[in-house]
């Protein structure tokens, strides 16, 4: 039986809580924990991975894993992370209890971007290949094209008098030269 994302996500918050925190005697209530796969509130062009609110909000923590992951080391690594956050309620941020704790269950680097360090990994990794691939297909960043000017530029050949218009009005008529009174040509 193949699993949904949240369900997956949820799976493995729970072996995360189970073996990488325990281990570290860090203590997960996930019960006063939702995750799903979304955009952070800075949407998908932000530089965020992932986030988690504080309990006021609702109630709950709630974890958003950003749609452009797809590799499940990386979603644990950022899942672990997101938890520990969840563990004090968001109440300090990216500071020195976070750094502790994060460092605690194995993840690496500033704090602000805390990911997976090879102790982490090598704990996560046998349940990864029990538990299966993530269940997600990365949803790409790409930049929509910008849309360009309408406007088409019309020249005088004779002179460089340029002037900008659009389709609609050159299919009616070509504009004129004020100077030399000629028929303007596209470009």
């Amino acid at each position: 039986m193949e699993l949904n994302r949240e369900t997956y996500l949820n799976k493995l918050a729970q072996e995360l809580k189970m073996g990488v925190f325990k281990q570290a005697q860090i203590n997960i209530d996930l019960s006063k924990v939702k995750i799903s796969c979304g955009y952070p509130t800075t949407g998908s062009k932000g530089k965020a991975i992932g986030q988690c609110h504080a309990t006021s909000n609702n109630g709950y923590n709630e974890i958003f894993i950003h749609p452009i992951l797809q590799d499940s080391i990386r979603v644990a690594g950022v899942l672990a992370h997101e938890l520990v956050h969840a563990h004090d309620d968001c109440e300090h941020g990216h500071g020195k209890e976070f750094r502790k704790l994060a460092l605690s269950i194995g993840l690496e680097g500033k704090p602000t971007h805390a990911m997976a360090g090879d102790a982490f990994i090598n704990r996560i990794t046998p349940f990864l290949n029990e538990l299966g691939s993530y269940p997600h297909n990365s949803m790409s960043r790409d930049k929509k094209k910008r849309q360009g000017t309408r406007m088409i530029k019309c020249t005088c050949n004779e002179c460089g008098y340029a002037v900008r218009t659009t389709q609609k009005w050159i299919d009616v008529a070509f504009p004129i030269c004020p100077i030399h009174n000629s028929t303007m040509v596209i470009g």
